[in-house]
């Protein structure tokens, strides 16, 4: 599976092309996404992403290929860590 990890830039940049081990310069896709927040601890993740899928399943939606996690600030306190979890949908 393809996986990109990224840092948020302001604008975009010249770099190395997608795939060949250098930093590139990509962007995340546009369109309709289902969304959760988790607060707490990283392995404690897996319930917000069954809440996403359970809520694609009660409302007839179909998840597409891209998923993001977006993580925020760290903090040694790990009830303090917020995760966004976006999966893109059909």
């Amino acid at each position: 599976m393809p996986i990109d990890f990224g840092v948020e830039v302001t604008r975009s940049f010249a770099g190395a092309s997608p795939g060949s081990g250098e930093v590139a310069c990509v962007t995340t896709p546009a369109g309709e996404a289902a969304q959760v927040v988790h607060c707490g601890p990283y392995d404690q993740m897996r319930g917000a992403h069954t809440v996403l899928h359970q809520w694609c399943v009660a409302n007839k939606r179909r998840i597409g290929i891209h998923s993001l996690e977006i993580y925020g600030d760290w903090s040694d306190d790990p009830a303090k860590l917020e995760t966004t979890i976006q999966y893109m949908l059909l």
